[in-house]
C-alpha cells in the first residue's frame, strides 16, 4: 500500500511513522514545504520513507502526488480540507483528514455523491475527538439497545502540572483557541441546542489524577448529533482540565481576548506562557446512560517517547482509518463520518495493537 501524508509537523510525521510499521506499507509520501521538518524525518533511515517539498496551498501538486498513492491523510490546517477532498474526488484517491471545523466537515459532506459515483472513501475528522471516541460511540450504541444518554469527557493533560494555566501545548494554539470560542452543539432531550464554550464546569475523576474539571467545547461531537438525533435524548462532549483552568480561559473569552484583532496578541501570549507538552497524558471517559443503566470506556494513556501521546491518540487512529481505507475494510464509499462507515471491531482491534488501551470493553 502507497500512502501520501500531507504535513510534517508533530501529527504528520507520527502518522507516516505509524504506517511505516505496518507490514503491508510499500511507501510513504511525507509532503511539506518545510525542509527541515522533512529533513528530521528522513533520519529515520527507512527505505519506504520518501519526502517530497511542496506548498499543499497549490492544489496541482497535491493532485500529482495523490495519483501515485492508494490513500491520503491530511495532516495541515483544516481549512484546506475541502479543496484536498476535491482533489481526492478527481484523482480517485481515498482520503481522511484530522477536521477540526464543523463549518469545513459540512462542506465536504455535500460532495458525498460525487465521491460514491466513483467509488472513493473521504472520511473528515479523523483525529482524537473528533475521530477515535465517535467510533468508540458507535460501538457502544451497537452493543447496548437500552442507550438514551452518551457524555463524551477528553482532556490531554501535563503529568505534572505548572504554571497558572496547568496546562502545556499538546497541538497549535490556534486550534486550542478554536475549541474554546466556537458554538457548542449538544443534544438535550432530543433537540440540538447551540450552547456556549466553557460553561457547565463539572467535577470528574481519574485514577492517579484525582478530581479534575471538564466544560463545554466545540467540535467534539463533530457529526456524532446529526447521525444520532433520532437514537439519542442527550449526547455532549466536554474537555477535561486540572481544576481552574476553564475560569481563566473564560476570563480572556469574556474580555474580548479571543475575538477580532486582539485573538493574535492572545495567541503569542498563551505561545509564550504555556510550554510545549512532553510528558502527557491523554483521558477518555465515554459514558453511556439509559433508564438505570450505566457503561464507561475510559482510556488513560501516558506519553511513550518519542511521541507525546496526544500524538499517538490523534496520529495513530488517522492512520488506522487510512490503512483501512487502502486495504478496502471501509466498504461505504462517498464522503462520510467515521461513525456511518468504520467497522468497530476492527478499529477497536487496530487500536489495540498500536497499544493504546481501553477499558470497559
Amino acid at each position: 500500500m502507497k500512502y501520501c501524508v500531507l504535513g510534517a509537523g508533530l501529527m504528520g510525521k507520527a502518522v507516516a511513522y505509524n504506517l511505516l510499521q505496518q507490514d503491508d506499507t510499500t511507501q510513504v509520501i511525507l509532503v511539506d514545504s518545510n525542509t527541515e521538518a522533512l529533513q528530521a524525518m528522513s533520519l529515520q533511515n527507512n527505505n519506504k520513507l520518501c519526502t517530497k517539498i511542496a506548498d499543499v496551498k497549490d492544489l496541482i501538486q497535491v493532485e500529482e502526488i495523490f495519483k501515485d498513492v492508494d490513500a491520503a491523510i491530511a495532516a495541515v490546517h483544516y481549512k484546506f480540507n475541502e479543496d484536498f477532498t476535491r482533489a481526492a474526488i478527481k484523482t480517485k484517491t481515498h482520503l481522511c483528514d484530522l477536521g477540526g471545523n464543523n463549518d469545513v466537515v459540512d462542506a465536504q459532506l455535500k460532495m458525498n455523491k460525487e465521491a460514491e459515483a466513483i467509488g472513493v472513501s473521504v472520511i473528515p475528522d479523523c483525529g482524537l475527538a473528533p475521530g477515535m471516541v465517535s467510533v468508540l460511540v458507535k460501538w457502544g450504541l451497537e452493543k447496548f439497545s437500552w442507550v438514551d444518554t452518551v457524555k463524551i469527557r477528553v482532556g490531554g493533560l501535563p503529568q505534572n502540572p505548572k504554571g497558572i494555566f496547568k496546562y502545556e501545548r499538546l497541538f497549535s494554539i490556534e486550534g486550542l483557541i478554536n475549541e474554546y470560542v466556537e458554538p457548542v452543539r449538544v443534544l438535550r432531550n432530543g433537540k440540538i441546542e447551540i450552547i456556549e464554550p466553557l460553561v457547565e464546569i463539572e467535577e470528574i475523576e481519574f485514577p492517579e489524577l484525582g478530581k479534575l474539571e471538564a466544560f463545554t467545547t466545540s467540535g467534539g461531537v463533530s457529526t456524532l448529533i446529526e447521525t444520532y438525533k433520532n437514537r439519542l435524548k442527550n449526547l455532549d462532549y466536554k474537555t477535561i482540565r486540572y481544576s481552574g483552568h476553564c475560569k481563566l480561559m473564560r476570563e480572556m473569552y469574556e474580555s474580548g481576548g479571543f475575538s477580532g484583532e486582539k485573538r493574535k496578541s492572545t495567541a503569542e501570549y498563551l505561545e509564550k506562557t504555556i510550554p510545549l507538552g512532553k510528558e502527557d497524558v491523554t483521558l477518555v471517559k465515554i459514558i453511556f446512560e439509559g433508564g438505570s443503566k450505566k457503561h464507561e470506556l475510559i482510556i488513560i494513556d501516558k506519553a511513550k517517547p518519542p511521541f507525546t501521546s496526544m500524538m499517538r491518540m490523534t496520529a495513530f487512529p488517522a492512520a488506522i482509518i487510512s490503512q483501512m481505507q487502502a486495504k478496502g475494510q471501509i466498504k461505504i464509499k462517498g464522503v462520510h463520518p467515521q461513525e456511518r462507515c468504520v467497522p468497530s471491531e476492527i478499529f477497536i482491534s487496530e487500536l489495540n495493537k498500536r497499544k493504546i488501551v481501553i477499558n470497559g470493553l
